[in-house]
């Protein structure tokens, strides 16, 4: 195992690497560069540390029911469209179903209902098909948001986990660190 040159042994000697006064607001920056620390923080500091800020943790959950309801917002939104255009479609159709039911037009009329009526019918499936499209789009989105959201918190986790028992890592003393700062 590759020996770490350096391990975090309590708060403020991360606070000072991170160049911050407090755990409670950390920018997105902040809490990635923390997770990349972590292989070098003393796992109960590190543990400590992650308690410090459920606010984070909150804040994912509040962002994951967030962005759920704006995206079944738009989903609904999305359907009420599409009804309304197949609707619009259906209304075209039912027109040209009824010319055809007129006894006297004439073949060529009656092969140009049929064409629009075709036409229509792929004008509708084009509908489909792009609202396919917009909810694999949508759905691609969707996860990318949660899986990342996921990461940062296994990160957090699972890092510290793999390299927590990594007795081999050299420990740095308080004193030591205030030497260094000198």
């Amino acid at each position: 195992m590759k020996i770490l040159p350096k391990r975090y042994v309590n708060e403020e000697a991360v606070k000072r690497a991170l160049k911050i006064n407090s755990f409670r607001n950390l920018s997105k920056d902040k809490v990635m560069q923390f997770v990349s620390m972590i292989p070098y923080i003393d796992k109960e500091v590190a543990i400590s540390i992650i308690k410090q800020f459920p606010v984070y943790a909150d804040f994912g959950k509040v962002a994951i029911e967030q962005y759920t309801k704006v995206c079944n917002s738009i989903l609904e939104l999305n359907k009420e469209s599409q009804n309304d255009v197949i609707r619009g479609y259906q209304t075209i159709l039912d027109a040209l179903s009824k010319r055809m039911e007129n006894k006297d037009i004439s073949e060529q009329e009656y092969r140009s209902i049929t064409n629009d009526m075709i036409a229509v019918a792929d004008k509708i499936a084009e509908a489909d098909l792009n609202n396919k499209k917009f909810l694999e789009r949508m759905l691609t989105k969707v996860g990318l948001g949660l899986l990342g959201g996921i990461c940062v918190v296994g990160a957090a986790i699972g890092i510290n986990s793999a390299f927590s028992n990594g007795s081999s890592l050299p420990e740095i003393q308080e004193e030591q660190e205030e030497q260094d700062e000198e």
